[in-house]
């Protein structure tokens, strides 16, 4: 069966558009973990679309390439940051604020997996100024970052275990269980968001699925080896980039009929409005 014998059927079925009402939290993410009050599954927390692996700060981690840190809980502290650098900043703030005494040996810290100066009274290059007139080494992979971290918690006498925090991965770096869980839902609730704001049956929103699937992702897995799933997006920035992308494949398709360009550019609209809504 052709492309076009597949999506012709529901290429002239109208539109409406809805919202897609969800809670707004009230509260960080960290703080619901904590209080048992987060959604979670294996070593993922749920806020919305958007998932957070729980990182354990008492052993090192070798798989932290190309994750960025989200929400961090120290003595009932949160922080939340996105970048490594400056999470090291706003940590080591903290550490002092609460343990002032340490900043009169804080030039003495040192990472036994580097022989590079941790924090200096001198801007330098890659290093940023915190508060106290000290500047803060942040020329660190995320591999690094994350056991910096871990070592500052040790000088100041922090039990690790007792630290939450949150990071975020690229669905390319995580585990086959919690992607198939990942799909499977979405695959469920875009299915329903199709039904109620579309106002489309049952069967139209499978149809769409599997068109998305038979057509849409492999056009994906030609663009990135990082995201190959248009079910499996937890940023709505990237969403975008890369549905817009697809769209260009289709439209420069020239041995492509129309009203199938038609129907798949209609089902790229129903996933952009379902994550944006969403």
């Amino acid at each position: 069966m052709s492309i076009e014998d597949d999506v012709y059927d529901s290429v002239d079925m109208s539109d409406k558009q809805a919202a897609l009402e969800e809670l707004a939290a009230q509260t960080l993410l960290i703080e619901l973990f904590n209080a048992k009050q987060a959604e979670v599954f294996e070593n993922v927390v749920f806020e919305g679309k958007r998932r957070y692996y729980i990182e354990d700060l008492t052993e090192r981690d070798y798989s932290l390439e190309n994750t960025t840190p989200y929400q961090l809980d120290i003595l009932g502290h949160a922080i939340e940051e996105h970048s490594w650098g400056n999470l090291l900043c706003r940590t080591t703030e903290l550490l002092l604020d609460l343990f002032p005494e340490y900043r009169e040996k804080l030039l003495e810290f040192r990472c036994s997996w580097t022989k590079a100066q941790m924090f200096s009274l001198e801007g330098k290059t890659n290093y940023k100024p915190i508060n106290g007139g000290f500047c803060i080494n942040c020329n660190h992979t995320a591999l690094h970052s994350c056991w910096f971290l871990q070592d500052l918690l040790d000088y100041f006498k922090i039990d690790k275990a007792t630290v939450s925090f949150l990071i975020h991965r690229p669905s390319s770096a995580e585990p086959k269980k919690v992607i198939d869980f990942v799909e499977q839902r979405f695959k469920r609730n875009f299915a329903d968001y199709i039904k109620i704001h579309h106002q489309k049956d049952a069967e139209y929103a499978d149809k769409v699925i599997r068109m998305i699937e038979k057509y849409l992702n492999p056009m994906l897995t030609k663009i990135s080896k990082s995201y190959t799933n248009l079910f499996l997006f937890d940023d709505n920035a990237t969403a975008s980039n890369y549905i817009k992308k697809i769209r260009e494949i289709i439209d420069g398709n020239y041995r492509m009929e129309e009203k199938a360009k038609k129907a798949l550019n209609k089902y790229l609209n129903y996933l952009w409005q379902y994550y944006k809504e969403g």
